[in-house]
């Protein structure tokens, strides 16, 4: 017999000795464990509460004598200006907890609209300019200003018409590095 012949002939009585069970083929293993555990998420949210009762009420700027202001019942004239203040409590909790404040841009409608300027004035954390805020500013003081002022120079077609400021959206977005 030839040597190869050998070689096969004994290579396939291992394999049927060890398909047949006598033996077996085995490899070292081992395991470890992951331990679970409970996952939590945080939170994000603008509130009012008894430090931040939201927004103030407007108010006539003091040149025009001051005092509140009611729309859709006081009156205006040319040159007065109108301002809403609004603060808010920011609850913001989270391992990475970062984000963007903003205000949506103020849009009046009407007859009276051409001649009124609205503006947001900046957005502030704790009296600070702010357009962002991580975990550490959570329980601060968002502030908004929202101010129309009606131009000095109208002309007699801005008399006995009416605007409507549509609402004016503040936002806390969060977002991950």
């Amino acid at each position: 017999m030839r040597k190869t012949a050998k070689g096969a002939i004994a290579a396939a009585a291992a394999a049927v000795l060890l398909a047949g069970g006598a033996g077996s083929l085995a490899y070292w293993t081992d395991s470890a464990t992951v331990t679970g555990g409970t996952f939590s998420s945080g939170h994000l949210s603008l509130d009012t509460d008894a430090t931040n009762a939201g927004c103030s009420g407007w108010t006539l700027d003091a040149a025009g004598g001051g005092g509140a202001f009611t729309p859709g019942t006081t009156l205006l004239v040319p040159g007065d200006s109108v301002t809403e203040t609004c603060n808010f409590t920011l609850n913001a909790t989270g391992a990475h907890m970062q984000g963007t404040v903003d205000a949506s841009a103020p849009n009046a409608t009407g007859a009276l609209a051409s001649a009124l300027t609205v503006s947001t004035s900046g957005l502030t954390l704790n009296g600070n300019p702010a357009t962002t805020f991580t975990s550490a500013d959570n329980g601060d003081t968002l502030g908004v200003q929202v101010t129309v002022t009606f131009a000095s120079g109208s002309d007699n077609t801005t008399q006995d018409v009416q605007a409507v400021l549509n609402d004016i959206t503040v936002t806390a977005s969060q977002t991950h590095p």
